[in-house]
């Protein structure tokens, strides 16, 4: 990811977009990558994650959600 290759690039430059417009929601997000963040101030905080990790200082990847985890008690509320 972090080579100086096209692909490389094209991912660099897409999370930080994300990052800086925040212009995915959760739901779209879901129908992308069948990966569901309830929050999206928490899907926000995994893709900063993801993006130090290949950019930056950190050391482990992030863990996405388990999908097959149920919502939090608050989503419901």
């Amino acid at each position: 990811m972090v080579r100086d290759t096209p692909f490389a690039r094209h991912l660099k430059e897409a999370l930080e977009h994300l990052l800086r417009e925040r212009s995915v929601s959760t739901l779209e997000w879901c129908r992308m990558t069948s990966v569901s963040f309830w929050e999206e101030d928490r899907l926000y905080a995994y893709l900063q994650d993801l993006y130090d990790y290949f950019y930056g200082d950190r050391k482990e990847p992030p863990v996405a959600p388990d999908p097959e985890a149920p919502p939090p008690e608050k989503y419901w509320t």
